[in-house]
């Protein structure tokens, strides 16, 4: 193969992620604080006060959790989901957005994506003629990008007034801590939203999750779970051990804080590393349209349908040139040997988008200088493939 970029054991990478983690000197004091004390976990004082610190950010009443994947099985549960009942969430998505549902005991039905890659309005619309025992609507705010909120309220309303019964909508936000649709900001939308806080998303705790509600009376179930499901050591509900350390709220706390900077940032880097994209190749570059912020959790280009089978050797030559990758989200979830009991038909849109993703790296202390490089490397393999 002509190798377009020079390679060698010793180029300089450009890695798919770095976390936003502070200097050890800016935690240093809160740290010793919570060891010295001895009071490093049962929900402390920086953990209330970062929940009542992204709280006030989003507008919405705030339980931290030990993992997103817990919010989400939590806040099914906490929704009354009931064994054998059916979840409609997007297959175009991590495969924790499904074993959420499985171990709520919820049966999950796949979705289609569309072009942005987050939940088809008009599929759903379908599988909610389709399916006469949905309890929850799940969809994913892909990338950081919110999804067509309002449409999927009014869809997921008048299923309700049909079957006269209440259904919800819960988001899988895992992406979304700092994205927008004009002044609403997600965690606002729908009955309940979850975030995750791992060290691949803007808003970093090391690990961690956020349960975002305007319902309290479902907050106080979830404060309850989060503890075993106890009260006064009387196990009331179900629940596991899913509280969040002082550790962890330290760290989530500080990056709270800035989390206006963090956004800023990205936000100029997305639109300088998309124009470099668009002007020195073919591939698409997911951007989020007027009006909508997204935190760009991945930037990620499509391939043009013609190098779609090409996609593993692009990847592995941009490898070998520095450039780190993933294909976020490939296989999708419909075709992952544990859920394929669940596809009761083939998903064509998922299933092509899944195979032209590549995420490119991106971080928030990216330089212009490694997005150069990246670009670069863009362009040399498209060279060799097209």
């Amino acid at each position: 193969m002509n190798h377009l970029l020079p390679t060698s054991q010793g180029i300089k990478r450009v890695p798919l992620v770095k976390p936003d983690l502070p200097a050890f000197e800016e935690v240093a004091d809160a740290f010793r604080e919570a060891l010295d004390t001895g009071r490093v976990t049962n929900f402390g004082k920086n953990m209330q006060e970062f929940e009542n610190t992204v709280g006030e950010y989003v507008g919405a009443g705030i339980v931290a959790v030990s993992s997103a994947t817990v919010g989400l099985l939590f806040s099914l549960q906490a929704m009354g989901l009931q064994k054998g009942q059916k979840v409609i969430l997007p297959s175009f998505t991590f495969s924790a957005t499904a074993q959420a549902v499985e171990y709520a005991g919820g049966v999950p039905v796949f979705a289609e994506a569309d072009d942005d890659l987050t939940i088809s309005i008009s599929d759903l619309e379908m599988l909610l003629d389709r399916e006469d025992n949905v309890a929850v609507v799940m969809p994913v705010h892909t990338y950081g990008l919110p999804c067509r909120v309002d449409e999927i309220q009014a869809l997921v309303d008048a299923y309700g007034r049909r079957h006269n019964r209440k259904v919800s909508i819960l988001y899988d936000a895992a992406h979304g801590l700092g994205s927008a649709i004009g002044d609403r900001r997600v965690g606002s939308f729908g009955d309940a939203e979850v975030f995750s806080l791992s060290a691949t998303k803007l808003l970093v705790s090391i690990e961690g999750g956020l349960i975002a509600s305007r319902d309290e009376a479902f907050l106080s179930r979830l404060r309850t779970m989060r503890n075993y499901g106890l009260e006064n050591y009387d196990a009331k509900m179900p629940g596991l051990n899913a509280k969040m350390s002082e550790l962890h709220a330290i760290v989530g706390l500080h990056n709270a804080r800035r989390l206006a900077e963090l956004i800023e940032r990205r936000q100029d880097l997305v639109q300088h590393y998309a124009a470099r994209i668009s002007e020195m190749t073919s591939f698409t570059p997911l951007i989020a349209p007027d009006g909508v912020l997204s935190t760009y959790k991945d930037f990620t280009i499509l391939l043009p349908p013609t190098m779609k089978e090409q996609r593993s050797k692009i990847m592995d030559l941009l490898l070998e040139n520095g450039i780190e990758t993933r294909a976020y989200f490939f296989p999708a979830v419909h075709e992952q040997e544990y859920f394929r009991r669940y596809a009761d038909r083939a998903l064509p849109v998922t299933e092509d988008l899944s195979r032209r993703v590549i995420t490119l790296p991106f971080y928030t202390q990216m330089t212009h200088e490694e997005v150069g490089r990246v670009v670069e490397a863009l362009r040399g393999v498209e060279q060799v493939f097209s």
